[in-house]
């Protein structure tokens, strides 16, 4: 009985680290019995060789089995259960990135949408070229300091080239301390060249495109889509801040 109970333990702490039972089976058929062929592992454990075949693929991505041969015959050996510890570190790993993205991203957005939200932050919604236009100059604008992540490529299907150029005499007459991350395409060059002395300008890897804009400015940001022609302006200190910590980090690393 004893047994039974651990054999049941142990199952279960095994497939709560992404171990099915079929593996957990070959395993654990390894450890007990030492260098096994195949049709060892199929005969002690009942499950039929293509599972055995597939559990032995699975135990050697996460490290717990190595091969062996005798002769012509390929064997296969378990490794430390020791070993074990490196999927905990990485399930542990896991567990603290998606933390993390549900604080940082998901919680906020989801809140910003909440209608049931106290202090809710306020969501704007912008269509066509003065739409654009107008989160801009009467918001963007507004604050002393503003990142922006996106690119010409698709801004210019919308607004047009000299509006774009006549945007960096804005920036430069407001005294606003702008930064641009764009693709790196020949004309986002162009622009960041035409911008020098109004915005300061880092580049993505030539391999990264972008099919939208986000701007972060005071406590407002803004997500423009030049395709569709529309923005979203959300004004939330948490959300803002959160934004550009991300673009920030992205800017230091470029």
């Amino acid at each position: 009985m004893k047994k039974k109970i651990i054999s049941e333990n142990l199952t279960k702490a095994l497939l709560q680290l992404n171990f099915t039972e079929k593996e957990i089976l070959t395993y654990l058929s390894l450890l007990e019995n030492g260098a096994s062929s195949v049709q060892d592992v199929s005969r002690t454990t009942g499950v039929n060789r293509v599972s055995v075949y597939s559990a032995l693929d699975e135990l050697k991505q996460k490290g717990l089995i190595a091969e062996s041969r005798k002769g012509k015959k390929k064997l296969f050996v378990a490794e430390s259960p020791d070993n074990i510890n490196q999927l905990i570190e990485k399930k542990r790993e896991a567990v603290k990135k998606e933390e993390a993205l549900l604080q940082n991203t998901i919680l906020p957005i989801l809140k910003a949408i909440d209608i049931n939200q106290e202090n809710k932050p306020q969501v704007k919604f912008f269509e066509g070229v003065d739409g654009i236009n107008k989160i801009f100059d009467e918001y963007i604008l507004k604050s002393h300091e503003a990142i922006n992540c996106g690119s010409y490529e698709t801004a210019i299907k919308a607004i047009p080239a000299k509006m774009e150029e006549k945007y960096f005499e804005n920036i430069k007459k407001q005294n606003v301390f702008y930064r641009m991350i764009l693709e790196d395409t020949p004309l986002n060059r162009k622009f960041a060249e035409i911008g020098k002395g109004a915005t300061h300008t880092k580049f993505l890897p030539p391999e990264i495109k972008l099919s939208a804009d986000i701007v972060v400015s005071g406590n407002l940001t803004a997500l423009i889509s030049y395709d569709k022609i529309t923005a979203t302006l959300i004004e939330d200190k948490s959300i803002a801040e959160t934004i550009k910590t991300y673009l920030e980090f992205m800017w230091e690393r470029l």
